[in-house]
């Protein structure tokens, strides 16, 4: 059964997006503001809670589960695309006013993949590292705009019904054609735009964000930075077996300690014994 004919279709529209939309408008908010501070393990954490809410909440509200996902972005965007692969992005623009050296290009797909590498979950303690790019709030600005406008039901007519005079449009068609008002989904970044949230929260919201912030909004100064992030378990685990042979010993009290005393992904464990064996071997 689509949304279109479900009877109740108010009462699941109000269970998504008060559990992924409205939720997912705040993480947007709290990555753009994380970005802008330069705290970055929480702006790629933010980053993929958003789209995952978003993605998930795209799904929903156009008959289809969003249960076998998980957090896996990578996932949900393959499971997306088909519903309206005309209105998601099939490059990321470089603005016209950013400094061209700044701006990597990537595919949509390559940069969900990064987000995903430096936002999972066992990410949170800093297992993988990160390199955050400089352009890297405006790809995301560019994305959730995007993935965004399909959190509601696509086929659903632009004006819920037929109205003598008015086109018979829609929602997908009345995007396609890109109206001003198709990706409002009157939820928490709505109101944040509006001011209705206070001052800061709009501020964190619209400061250069080209997709979503009217053409009068005054934007701060704006300085591009990038910064990489080395995981401490390359620093302590294997630094010193590259030190020499008399760091061994040590070497491997130490990583049996984190073995024994800290949860680790067992991929990422069996790589780093595969990565110390090769090293040791190296003394051999």
């Amino acid at each position: 059964m689509t949304m279109l004919n479900d009877d109740q279709f108010a009462e699941k529209h109000s269970i998504v997006n008060e559990l992924f939309i409205n939720t997912a408008d705040d993480n947007y908010i709290a990555a753009r503001w994380c970005f802008h501070e330069n705290l970055n393990v929480d702006f790629f954490w933010l980053a993929v809670h958003c789209l995952e809410k978003y993605l998930k909440a795209a799904l929903l509200l156009n008959g289809h589960s969003s249960r076998s996902y998980r957090h896996d972005i990578i996932r949900l965007y393959e499971a997306v695309k088909p519903l309206a692969p005309e209105l998601l992005p099939k490059t990321l623009v470089k603005p016209s006013d950013m400094p061209i050296n700044v701006w990597r290009q990537e595919t949509v797909e390559q940069f969900v993949r990064r987000l995903y590498r430096d936002g999972q979950a066992d990410n949170r303690y800093q297992l993988y590292g990160y390199s955050r790019q400089a352009e890297d709030l405006w790809k995301l600005d560019q994305l959730v705009f995007s993935v965004r406008r399909l959190c509601q039901p696509l086929e659903l007519h632009f004006f819920d019904e037929k109205i003598v005079g008015l086109p018979d449009e829609t929602r997908r068609q009345r995007m396609s054609k890109d109206h001003p008002c198709s990706w409002v989904l009157r939820a928490r970044l709505e109101e944040t735009i509006e001011g209705k949230r206070g001052t800061s929260l709009q501020h964190a919201a619209l400061n250069w964000n080209r997709p979503f912030a009217p053409e009068n909004y005054k934007h701060t100064e704006m300085e591009y930075r990038s910064s990489v992030q080395n995981p401490v378990l390359v620093r302590r685990i294997y630094d010193p077996l590259a030190g020499g042979a008399e760091n061994l010993a040590d070497a491997d009290r130490l990583w049996d300690w984190v073995k024994s005393s800290i949860q680790l992904p067992k991929d990422l464990i069996d790589e780093i014994e595969i990565e110390r064996e090769n090293m040791k071997n190296k003394y051999s």
